[in-house]
């Protein structure tokens, strides 16, 4: 039995159990799969073609008997020991070679979607499908050496920019060759850190509107328009970007900070070439 009893001031429940959320990438993503169905979501699709190997025992939350399973099917058998009300369908099929009737029986009905994977072509193809079916989206995953991480976060007629958008300058890098981010260095911590905060900006997308929840103010409209964050998970990050943001506070060798970022949609108007996806109409697209 499920009591959220605890959490009915955090977030709406009863809005949560009529949610329908669609995952792209069943790794990184365990927790963050597992801790949906303890909020009570409603239903869970999850997307990926790989099998547990042993490796993901150590980075993940799979276990021993799932070494050779599809990701999905170890996942369903997780979600469903913490909740078994939650609807959840995996499936293990590359959504690149899905035409469009299988896309809009998975996508169309969705409420949030979420692009969790180190693939930048599924990435990119996420950013297709978020605009083709109108729906709030976020984007997640870490550098090289897990040192820094990102989030990135569209919600139509709310903000401005679109994925491409933000990530344009990747899109020039991957016309040449696909750029693949190692994974080598990412332990269960970072998989369970990243996971909590994509959860945190889900449940706040998940709760605009709805002001008597301590959730709904987590994105509220001082906040919204920085839907870009990076954080650090390491005293070196990588990234100049923190040194410079926080050198004369001292702490520019420190782990977990972030930095919020505004994106600015790519349109002439703005300096850019137009943004071949969202065409600068992001804001325009009702949710």
């Amino acid at each position: 039995m499920m009591d959220y009893s605890r959490i009915e001031e955090a977030v709406d429940i009863q809005h949560l159990q009529q949610t329908k959320i669609v995952v792209v990438g069943a790794g990184g993503s365990y927790s963050l799969v597992t801790s949906l169905s303890r909020m009570g979501v409603e239903t869970i699709t999850v997307l990926d073609f790989d099998k547990v190997e042993g490796s993901n025992i150590v980075r993940q939350g799979y276990e021993q008997d799932d070494i050779g399973a599809y990701k999905v099917v170890a996942l369903k058998k997780a979600v469903k020991r913490i909740n078994p009300d939650t609807k959840y369908r995996g499936i293990i099929k590359n959504f690149h070679d899905m035409n469009e009737a299988e896309l809009d029986a998975i996508f169309k009905n969705a409420d949030l979607l979420l692009f969790l994977t180190d693939s930048f072509k599924a990435q990119s193809f996420g950013n297709i499908l978020a605009l083709k079916y109108n729906k709030p989206a976020i984007w997640a995953g870490w550098y090289a050496k897990s040192r820094t991480a990102e989030l990135f976060f569209q919600i139509p007629q709310v903000t401005p920019a679109c994925f491409r958008c933000m990530a344009s300058s990747r899109y020039i890098a991957n016309e040449k060759e696909e750029v693949q981010v190692s994974s080598n260095c990412n332990t269960i911590f970072h998989s369970q850190l990243l996971d909590a905060l994509i959860g945190f900006v889900a449940m706040g997308i998940l709760n605009r509107g709805f002001l008597e929840f301590e959730s709904s103010g987590f994105l509220d409209k001082k906040l919204i328009d920085y839907n870009f964050f990076q954080f650090k998970a390491h005293p070196l990050g990588g990234n100049k970007l923190f040194d410079n943001a926080y050198k004369d506070l001292g702490m520019n060798a420190h782990n977990f900070v972030s930095y919020w970022q505004k994106v600015e949609a790519e349109v002439p108007e703005n300096g850019y070439e137009l943004c071949p996806d969202c065409r600068g109409k992001l804001h325009e697209l009702c949710s």
